[in-house]
C-alpha cells in the first residue's frame, strides 16, 4: 500500500479485506471473511506499507478477488481504497479442465499400436489476455497412479500460447509409442504455467473426460 500526507510519528493500523468480484462481497472461508491488519508509524508522510493474506484458497479456481483497504488513526478510518473494477488490487484465480481423446477415434478409446496421437483439450478460465503461458501435461497410470513410462522416459507434453481473452480453449498433444498399454487406463494430468510458475493444475485420476481406455484382447482358437 502506497500512503501520502500521513503525519510521521504517529500510530496507525492499515485493515484489508478480500472482496469477491463477482458477488461484490467480503470472500468467505469456512464462514469467515478474510481480512488482514498490520500497525505502523511511518517516519516520513509518503512511503509504503505491506500487508499479507495467508488463508485457504483451495475453493477459489476460476474466481477473482479485490483487495479493499483502509487506513485508521485512534480507532478512526481516514483513508480507504476499495474498487471493485481496480485491476491493480485484483488477483485472478485460474481454472482448467480437460478433455482427452485419441486423434484416430476421436473418442476416449485408443488403439495400443506402435504410433498413438493423443490429443488433450484444456479449457481455461480467467487467466490474463496478451500474457504468454505454458500448458505442461503429463500421462499417468490410473492402476498405479504414477507417471507413465515409456522407453525409460516419462510420457509428458507441452503448448505454449498466448490468449486473446481470458476464457477459451488450448489443445495439448501426445505422440508416443502405446504398445505397451494394452489393457491400460491413463489419465492426462494438465497444469499451466506463467514465467515458470505454477498456478492452475487439473489432476483427477477419477475424472472420465482426463481418462484414455486401451482395450485389450486375448483369442484361443480349437477345431470343433
Amino acid at each position: 500500500v502506497s500512503y501520502q500526507n500521513l503525519i510521521p510519528g504517529k500510530e496507525y493500523t492499515l485493515t484489508g479485506t478480500l472482496m469477491d468480484k463477482e458477488t461484490k462481497k467480503p470472500l468467505e472461508v469456512d464462514g469467515k471473511p478474510i481480512t488482514a491488519q498490520t500497525t505502523f508509524t511511518p517516519e516520513k508522510a509518503d512511503g509504503n506499507v505491506e500487508l499479507s493474506f495467508t488463508f485457504d484458497a483451495s475453493a477459489l479456481r476460476g474466481k477473482t478477488i479485490v483487495v479493499f483497504e483502509s487506513v485508521s488513526y485512534k480507532e478512526k478510518e481516514i483513508a480507504v481504497h476499495a474498487d471493485i473494477d481496480d485491476h491493480e488490487q485484483s488477483i485472478y484465480f485460474p481454472e482448467i479442465k480437460t478433455t482427452a481423446k485419441d486423434a484416430h477415434t476421436a473418442s476416449n478409446l485408443s488403439l495400443a499400436g506402435k504410433e498413438v496421437t493423443l490429443v488433450d483439450t484444456v479449457t481455461y478460465k480467467n487467466l490474463l489476455p496478451g500474457k504468454e503461458y505454458v500448458m505442461t501435461g503429463t500421462l499417468m497410470d490410473k492402476e498405479t497412479g504414477e507417471a507413465v513410462v515409456i522407453d525409460d522416459k516419462k510420457v509428458t507434453a507441452e503448448t505454449t500460447f498466448t490468449p486473446e481473452t481470458a476464457e477459451g480453449t488450448v489443445d495439448v498433444q501426445f505422440t508416443l509409442d502405446g504398445s505397451t498399454l494394452a489393457g491400460k487406463t491413463v489419465v492426462v494430468f494438465e497444469s499451466v504455467s506463467y514465467e515458470g510458475k505454477e498456478f492452475a493444475v487439473h489432476a483427477d485420476l477419477k475424472d472420465d473426460g482426463q481418462t484414455i481406455y486401451f482395450p485389450e484382447i486375448k483369442t484361443t482358437a480349437k477345431d470343433n
